[in-house]
């Protein structure tokens, strides 16, 4: 799946360290994953839905996983927005916002859902993964805008 990227833009008033390239693999695979979760998931809706201990600790896992793949496609497009021009770094980082999201987005406890398929237990991982990276962007960026 490809997308033409502008260029990024000069006017930027902090010195990116996000290669347009890299940028455009990793939107990419934001929004495959995106994709392919909501794929995933409407085709499993309803299945293991009890009010039991695991199917409610599942739909938790799901969520979050969810969570992890919107807030980095959110990051990825604010990157797209600063590149652009259209808003500055200051403004693209919310310090207690990322706070609540990584508490939230961190965690994990797969574990305690019982049998989840390799398919679904694959996505999470993949979710988790590039969540943690475009978090570690936000962190260097926000330390490097408040320093």
């Amino acid at each position: 799946m490809t997308h033409e990227h502008p260029p990024a833009s000069e006017a930027a008033s902090y010195q990116s360290n996000f290669a347009v390239v890299h940028f455009s693999r990793t939107y990419d695979e934001a929004f495959t994953l995106l994709v392919e979760a909501r794929n995933y998931l409407s085709a499993h809706r309803g299945r293991n839905r009890g009010r039991n201990r695991e199917a409610i600790a599942q739909c938790v896992e799901e969520m979050r996983m969810t969570t992890r793949l919107i807030r980095a496609m959110a990051w990825l497009l604010t990157v797209r927005a600063v590149e652009e021009g259209e808003m500055n770094w200051d403004e693209a980082v919310d310090v207690d916002d990322l706070m609540v999201d990584l508490r939230v987005c961190i965690d994990d406890h797969r574990d305690d859902c019982g049998l989840l398929s390799p398919a679904l237990m694959d996505l999470m991982g993949r979710a988790r993964a590039l969540y943690m990276r475009t978090a570690r962007m936000e962190l260097q960026v926000a330390a490097r805008c408040s320093g």
